[in-house]
This record gives C-alpha cells, structure tokens and sequence, in this order.
C-alpha cells in the first residue's frame, strides 16, 4: 500500500517539494497545474503556488528554521531547545505572547516577503485533511498540541531530512484517518549564495578575493537583495562553532538583563569583555549588534539619549531618500569624512548606533528599489559604503598586527594599506593617523611589540611615500619585530620557569648570562635559530621580576584594600601587558581559591577587561 506521495518542481525563483502522507495518501488528495500555478487541495483544504507567492485556506499552518538575527517571541528565546518559529493559520499572539486563534484560517504570502521575514532559504507550509466538523481555531488548537512541541523542536529541518520528518510528523499527529500535507519552498538564488558563503567561510572565517567575486557572481545572477545577503552572512558566522560559543554567552548575559530590565556593572563588563574576546578571536562585530538589537529591542534597560554625532549621520544618509529630486544632495566629501569619524568614535565606544544606522540605511534602500525598482539608491549608498569597507579592511589588518601574534604581515597587506590610505588621503591627509594608527595606540590592550609594529608601519608608509624605503625593506622591519616578539615569548617562558623552580644564579651577573647561554642552546635545539641576546634576557628578567613584586607585595595589598588606583598606577607604569597581567591575576585567584568576584571587582574598577 501507497505511504506517502511525492511531488517535486520549479515555480519562478523557488523550488518546491510536495509531500503527502496519510492511510489514505493515494486517493484522497488532487491537484492542478497549470504553466505557473499548481494547486492542490483535499477534503476542504487547499494550497497553490505560483510564481508570485503562495494562498492558502485550511487546517494547517507554515513553520521554518529560526535564523540568526530573526526576531522571536521572548518565550522562544529562553528556550534554547526551541530551534524552529511556527505560525498556525488565523493565530497570532498578543500583547502578552499568549496564542489567539480565529476561524480566519485563509491567506496568501508573496516569496519576497516570505523569505524575508522567515528562513532566508527554505520555508514550510502544511495542513491536515480529515473529517473533522466545527470551529476551525478548535482544530488549529488540536493540531498545535499534537504537533507544536516536536515542529518547534526538530533538528530534522536542519538536517534537511525529509522522509524522517515526515514520518515523524505523521507519527505525532496520531490520526490513522488524516492525510497531511507538507510543502518545502526552496529560494534556489538564496540558497546558492548560502551554501558556498558557508562553504568559503568555515575554512578560515575570512573570504578570499576570489571567492568574493565568485558570491557577488551569484547575487547578480539571481538578484539577490543586499539586506537578505546581510542576514544569510549573520546567520551562517553565527552557525560557525568558535563563533557560536562566544556570542552565546554574549545572549545570555542580555537575557538575564531583560528578565530584571537592568543590567549590574558586573554584568556590562562581561559584556565589553566578550566583545575584546569577539576582537581577538576574528569574530565579526556584527554578530553582537545584532543580538543588542534583537534583544533591547523594545526593552529600556538603560535609558539613552542618541548623541549628536548619530543624528547627524542619520540625517545625513536619510537625505538619500528624498522624494522630491530638488531636495536631495550629492554627499560632500566633507561629510564622508563626518561618517568615517562617526564609524570609528561608536567603535571606540562600543556604540552600536552607528551600525544600526547603517543597517537601516540598507533596509530601506532595499525597500525603496523594490517600490520603484530604481537602483539609484543603492548605487549612491554603495558610493559611501565603499569607504567604510575600507575602513574595516585597514582595521582587520592593524587590529591583527597590533594584538596576535604570528601574523603573517606581506608586501601585498602592506599595499593594502598604502592603497587604502591612499584613498582616505583624497578626503583629509589625517584622517588615516587620527581614525587608525592614533586610536590602535591610546587601546589599552595593545602589547609593547603591538605597539612597535604599529609605530613601524606609520612611519615605514611615510618612508616610502617619500622615496626613502621600500615595500620590502617595511615588511623586513616588521618581520624582525615579530621574530624578536616571538623570541621574548620563549625566553620568558624558560626564564619564568627556573625562577618559579628558584633557580641558582639569578642574583648574580655572571650567573645571568650562564642561565642566558642554556636558554639559548635549548632554544636552538628547539629549531629556532639566533643568539638571546643580552638586551633582550635583561628585559625579560627585569618584567619577571615587577610580576613577582606585583604578585607578591602589591596584589595582596590592592585585594586587601580594594585599592584600584594602586593597581591601575602599577599596570599604567610598569611596561607590562595589561592582558597578561589580567592573566596572572586570574591564574593567582585561582590557585589561591579566592573569591572572583574580588577579581570582577578590580577589572570593574579599573576598566574593561579581556
């Protein structure tokens, strides 16, 4: 005996799936096609697709995988099981999240809107045909609490399982005498770029210059819109496992603040923590606006005016969408030089207004060119966009130089730079000092090498321009910092181990430099090549030994007097990172099994911590 029926095809933009399945699935359902329509119906139920959208009337409802970014009912949220958003026909929830049905189960969804405002790739529809008599919001309650807990939790969506699903729908529903129908609708453009974004990214959570031509190929192909683009890029950085972890954490921490709308000190210097984290680890700052914005939507956890500096934006980038052509204005580029310093003044804040502005802008140009289908819009903001792109390119590559270690910094980064510079130079010659290279070197967590690097290449970039160096003789100046960094990080391993092992010979000079001698032969038979030299060992010894006294006399101290400003004097002067002291402060509590939240004290007093 016929199971389940399958049928399979291509309407305008979308690809469809039909399944239906039932006791009764060889008989009791028909449908009708016509070049592009097809409409199938059963026993007072009806679906039909075309090459617009979909309408339907029946017993049922749509449900799809819960995207990054996708705003979901708070009662989803906190429920970190519930992994689908599903919608039962005529229902909708009130102001309280509470679930009304109605008996008006009929309506119709365009594919534009459909794939917008669910899963940017596959949505799913389904009704149940039986002989059920009555009130049609009885049945649609019926149907929710037979199928509701297991639509919104499977991963089977995920998994793109579809004969599983199927059955196990089935087998929920516990109807031998029903027949239901399932339609899967596919957006083939969406998921192409999907897949080979996801495929591109989860390499190296960076996109080659190639593989970004090869996705902007797709988005032509198919026009795909940019703010759709936008979300299946948040969802699938999300889904990547080294970036989930953080942003996780990120979500929780603002949940907790919505359950008590407010937030502890404590609790907004994890989150500027987390953030540091999201920076060290390459993890795109958009991912935290994004969780800011679904979640404080709506919320005042903290009451904000937006300064002067965000009004001005918006209404700088809004004057694009002026109806009346007199009214509007080609930006100057005077106040593209206002937005790069707005970008980078909400960054150095953590101001995710800006960002949001931007995101706005998008959206709206997107529904503008939609209404009008006048590209105009997008060509006069992509114009600007162009020189935020840029300003995040030449801060990727600073941000890597200045905080990680081993990054493999080449003539072609270099250039990079000096192209982008270039560019920012037509605008204001400081902008590229003021917006980067000033800001990079007043963070508090850049390293003293950090530092060095960064001072390296502002003045290896004014040599060249001048004449006086080049591309090579930079990255050659450069390359020699990182290896003598690398080299530190060695010998202050070694050497800290003999000290904590209270070594012999450290008290002395001669004892010192027959402690250096072994260093150096271990290094060497380790593979790295080069003599310590005494410079480099006296500096490592003399940052030892301010650890050991700060460990020793002034922690205790700032711990028992809850003295920040001691600690704050001690990490301003001493040359220390102030990430590797924060480091051994941790390793110190731990060891000692002293309370942390001592710990969150001080980096709450002395400001953000890593």
């Amino acid at each position: 005996m016929i199971s389940d029926l399958r049928l399979h095809g291509n309407i305008g933009a979308v690809e469809y799936f039909a399944f239906v399945v039932g006791s009764g699935a060889y008989n009791t359902y028909f449908y009708e096609e016509e070049r592009s329509k097809i409409r199938l119906f059963s026993r007072g139920n009806e679906f039909t697709i075309n090459d617009q959208g979909i309408h339907h009337k029946g017993t049922g409802g749509s449900f799809c995988e819960y995207m990054f970014g996708v705003e979901k009912p708070f009662k989803d949220l906190i429920k970190k099981s519930v992994a689908n958003r599903l919608i039962m026909f005529g229902a909708f929830l009130d102001d309280n999240e509470k679930v009304i049905f109605t008996n008006n189960i009929e309506g119709k969804e365009s594919f534009y809107r459909l794939f917008l405002q669910g899963h940017a790739v596959k949505n799913y529809y389904f009704f149940v045909s039986s002989d059920f008599s009555g009130e049609y919001k009885r049945r649609q309650k019926h149907i929710l609490r037979a199928v509701g807990k297991f639509l919104k939790r499977t991963d089977l969506l995920a998994e793109d399982l579809d004969t599983e699903f199927v059955e196990g729908f089935h087998a929920e529903m516990k109807e031998q005498n029903s027949t239901i129908f399932i339609f899967k609708l596919i957006h083939r453009g969406n998921r192409n770029f999907y897949k080979a974004f996801s495929e591109f990214y989860s390499r190296e959570r960076l996109l080659t210059t190639n593989e970004e031509l090869y996705l902007e190929d797709i988005v032509s192909r198919y026009d795909i819109d940019r703010y759709q683009m936008e979300r299946m890029k948040i969802d699938i950085m999300y889904r990547h496992p080294d970036n989930k972890r953080v942003v996780d954490e990120y979500r929780d921490i603002l949940l907790g603040g919505i359950r008590k709308d407010t937030l502890q000190h404590s609790e907004y210097a994890k989150l500027t923590r987390l953030r540091t984290l999201g920076i060290r680890n390459n993890i795109p700052e958009v991912l935290f606006e994004t969780l800011d914005d679904l979640l404080l939507k709506g919320k005042k956890i903290q009451e904000v005016e937006e300064p002067e500096y965000l009004r001005e934006s918006r209404s700088m980038l809004q004057s694009l969408f002026f109806k009346d052509q007199s009214l509007k204005r080609h930006i100057i580029d005077e106040d593209i030089i206002r937005l790069i310093k707005a970008k980078s003044k909400a960054e150095s804040l953590g101001d995710k207004g800006f960002e949001q502005i931007l995101l706005d802008t998008v959206r709206a140009c997107d529904e503008m060119v939609h209404e009008t289908n006048d590209y105009g819009y997008f060509e006069e903001f992509t114009s600007i966009a162009t020189y935020f792109d840029r300003c995040d390119n030449v801060a990727a590559i600073l941000s890597k130089i200045a905080f990680l270690e081993n990054v493999e910094f080449t003539e072609d980064s270099l250039r990079s730079l000096m192209g982008n510079k270039k560019e920012f130079d037509r605008l204001d010659t400081n902008i590229f000092h003021d917006v980067f290279i000033k800001t990079l070197l007043e963070n508090r967590y850049i390293t003293g090498y950090g530092r060095k690097k960064i001072y390296a290449i502002s003045k290896g970039i004014q040599r060249i321009s001048a004449g006086d160096a080049s591309l090579r003789d930079v990255v050659s100046e450069l390359n020699k910092i990182a290896e003598e960094e690398k080299l530190y990080n060695m010998v202050h391993t070694a050497l800290k181990e003999r000290m904590r092992s209270f070594f012999p010979g450290l008290d002395t000079k001669k004892g010192r430099d027959k402690i250096r001698e072994d260093i150096t032969r271990e290094l060497s038979e380790k593979g790295f090549a080069g003599e310590v030299t005494k410079r480099l060992f006296d500096k490592v010894f003399l940052d030892l030994r301010k650890e050991s006294f700060y460990l020793n006399h002034l922690l205790p101290l700032i711990i028992e007097k809850k003295d920040i400003m001691l600690r704050e004097d001690f990490l301003n002067n001493s040359g220390i990172d102030r990430f590797y002291i924060e480091t051994v402060e941790k390793e110190y509590f731990e060891k000692r099994k002293i309370d942390p939240l001592l710990l969150e004290h001080l980096f709450i007093g002395g400001g953000e911590r890593i």
